[in-house]
């Protein structure tokens, strides 16, 4: 029987994105788990979850200008004389021709293995320039393309090189993290119920523009997709040498080979369901978001470089774990259990939304499949990023993939 010890590890801990101190479990928390080992694994598992997320400060006016560069492309090349010459040229070149003034250096803000973010100021403000990985090159794209549908809610590009992964955009001012007060992370019950509503407003502008998302280089991952996507990570990584830390033992194999068929039923009553696919977030997260720019005005989002087609509901994985963590929700070993009061208040905000498609309870039965469903994409973003790392990334980042994957070997309460 799982008991509840105290945990001692790390009253505070280092974000690694954005250096700040922020608050974890501390020797007054307790969470229902089997030893001081699963305790242990477990904090190291929600601080994957929870901190694995890159932070790309970026946003943009309309009328995105598409212009072609001339560095190679990757992360092999990030920050060498070469490629800041071209960045510097590139950059100066679209904001100097839409008029803006005083163009100076770029200056590197943070650089991951998925993406560099540089920081250009100028007389005008500040701009951002975005380089990602290889693994998602069309974040521009579709980015420009959510503007030109929902302008209130995501800002355009001020330039887009699709060829090099390339965006420049306007500072869109303090995130809902950054503005969080007490270190809450922008995890606060008020706060998110706002964003949400706003949030799935923008995804039904979406509903039925499958074909031009495409275009713009969006992944298509329909809910029929789940078994062989579920199928297919769990033998490459099972494959992988047994020092990797992407390996997969037998038995987690086994566990993921063992919820195909759940899977099935969730992507068939997804695809059979009444709320049609659109676009999902992918990183739906506190620092991915920006505050309202006036009292009234909506949140507005932005990093779409792991975007999917799919399902709307799955968006809401990454709060999942943001909110079962910042709140320090006792969590079973076999299920992932959100019926707390406050996540159910959360989730109902979003979730009304639809209601002009089905009776919230229906909808409440969806989005248990549809969460079911969505670390798969969570975990292939990962893995995908890792393909194209160095060694260095591999070991730090190696167990997320699996820390993701795990859960689709678990049903979702709601």
């Amino acid at each position: 029987m799982a008991q509840a010890i105290r945990l001692s590890e790390r009253a505070a801990r280092l974000d690694p994105e954005t250096g700040h101190i922020y608050n974890t479990f501390t020797a007054e928390s307790m969470l229902p788990v089997t030893s001081d080992r699963a305790a242990r694994a477990r904090l190291a598992w929600l601080d994957r979850k929870c901190l694995d997320s890159a932070p790309q400060p970026a946003t943009m006016p309309h009328g995105a200008m598409v212009m072609a560069g001339s560095a190679a492309v990757g992360a092999g090349t990030w920050g060498s004389p070469a490629w800041r010459a071209a960045v510097r040229a590139w950059s100066r070149g679209a904001l100097e021709g839409r008029g803006f003034r005083g163009v100076g250096e770029p200056v590197e803000h943070l650089t991951r293995p998925w993406s560099t973010v540089w920081t250009i100021d100028s007389d005008d403000g500040r701009f951002w320039f975005k380089e990602s990985c290889k693994a998602w090159p069309g974040e521009g794209a579709v980015q420009a393309a959510l503007a030109g549908l929902a302008a209130e809610y995501v800002d355009a590009p001020v330039a887009v090189e699709p060829a090099r992964g390339w965006m420049l955009t306007r500072d869109g001012g303090p995130t809902v993290m950054e503005a969080a007060p007490g270190g809450t992370r922008g995890v606060e019950v008020d706060t998110l119920v706002g964003l949400l509503g706003d949030y799935a407003r923008l995804q039904r502008r979406t509903v039925g523009q499958r074909k031009t998302f495409e275009q713009a280089g969006l992944r298509v991952l329909v809910p029929s997709d789940a078994v062989g996507l579920a199928r297919a990570q769990a033998e490459r990584m099972a494959s992988l040498p047994a020092d990797d830390p992407r390996h997969l033992t037998a038995e987690q194999r086994e566990s993921v080979l063992a919820a195909l068929p759940a899977l099935g039923e969730a992507g068939s009553a997804l695809l059979d369901g009444p709320v049609p696919l659109a676009v999902d977030q992918c990183d739906l997260f506190p620092r991915n978001i920006f505050l309202p720019r006036a009292a009234g005005a909506p949140y507005r989002f932005f990093d779409f470089a792991e975007a999917v087609w799919s399902h709307p509901f799955g968006s809401l994985v990454m709060l999942v774990w943001e909110c079962l963590h910042r709140w320090k929700i006792g969590l079973p070993d076999d299920v992932v259990d959100c019926r707390d009061d406050r996540i159910r208040e959360v989730f109902d905000a979003y979730l009304v939304c639809w209601t002009d498609l089905a009776p919230i309870g229906e909808l409440r039965v969806l989005a248990q499949h549809a969460l079911r469903i969505a670390p798969l994409h969570r975990s292939e973003v990962w893995l995908r990023v890792l393909d194209e790392s160095d060694d260095a990334a591999v070991q730090e980042h190696g167990k997320t993939p699996w820390a993701w994957l795990e859960d689709v070997a678990k049903p979702v309460l709601l």
